[in-house]
């Protein structure tokens, strides 16, 4: 290979610019001719569980993130989870228990390793706003599946989360929640990131809650330099300038490159102003 050099400007950190809808920015981003990578949250393009009116989420990552699963802490070894799980081409709603003192991966769970009735049929009330009967219902469809089942106990249920009421659950009855980045493969094969909400009580863990955060890449050219806008759904934007090959040395005149970023956010919808917030960086490359 022969030696290519190239030069680019870039901001280190993704900037806060605050809320949009992040599905009209991908929309106006295509219709104005720009290339568009990443999650598209319009129908049948990601599944999860929509957040509904619950003003502490929206505000911290937006209105087009999902909730991937809900978890409920019985114990330290047993909980109760509710995600989407996929039956042929469509998805349903799935609550699953498991016991993590279970011994043998290959054998079903004992009912003595199961939570007790009163918990459990108060977390199918709560999930799904469900009468006593139609927790009962479940309960049992749940213990049949756990003499049936290896590991753990897993039903599809026919009812529609309810989200809001869940999180005034967990949030009323915690004494406190922290973010983190879990651990584990992503349940989207598109691009995001995921974020954990996870709640105690008198130092244990109550429950908690994980959030798909879309992501998308908008890039357009100009003069040959491709001009590149990297955002996600709660607000956080980062931008870069690659220079094409051969272009090590050469510069390009502030007030330039930060017209055609500010071009950009006009046509995605965004405050033209926000982009007097980055501070770039440049750089050169030589790779054999």
């Amino acid at each position: 290979m022969g030696l290519i050099d190239s030069f680019w400007y870039y901001t280190e950190e993704k900037v806060d610019i605050g809320p949009f809808d992040y599905s009209s920015v991908l929309t106006k981003a295509k219709k104005a001719g720009y290339e568009v990578e990443g999650s598209c949250p319009w129908p049948g393009s990601f599944s999860g569980f929509d957040p509904g009116d619950v003003p502490k989420v929206r505000e911290s990552f937006g209105g087009a993130a999902r909730v991937q699963d809900i978890r409920f802490n019985y114990n330290s070894n047993s909980e109760l989870t509710v995600f989407i799980c996929e039956d042929g081409s469509e998805a349903r709603t799935c609550v699953a228990i498991s016991n993590f003192s279970h011994s043998d991966p290959e054998s079903p769970l004992q009912l003595s390793e199961l939570p007790d009735d009163s918990w459990m049929l108060e977390k199918f009330g709560l999930l799904f706003s469900l009468d006593e009967e139609a927790s009962e219902n479940y309960l049992g469809a749940l213990k049949k599946a756990a003499q049936n089942q290896a590991w753990n106990a897993e039903i599809q249920v026919n009812e529609s989360l309810d989200f809001p009421g869940v999180y005034a659950y967990l949030m009323e009855n915690s004494d406190y929640s922290s973010y983190g980045s879990p651990m584990g493969i992503y349940a989207y094969s598109t691009a995001g990131s995921d974020r954990e909400e996870v709640f105690y009580k008198d130092g244990n863990r109550l429950g908690s809650v994980r959030y798909f955060i879309p992501e998308a890449r908008i890039m357009t050219y100009d003069n040959g330099n491709r001009y590149i806008v990297d955002l996600d759904a709660s607000g956080k934007v980062r931008l870069e300038i690659i220079m094409p090959p051969g272009s090590s040395g050469e510069t390009i005149p502030e007030e330039e490159y930060r017209a055609v970023f500010r071009e950009m956010f006009e046509g995605l919808g965004l405050s033209s102003e926000a982009v007097d917030r980055f501070n770039f960086f440049a750089s050169s490359s030589r790779i054999w």
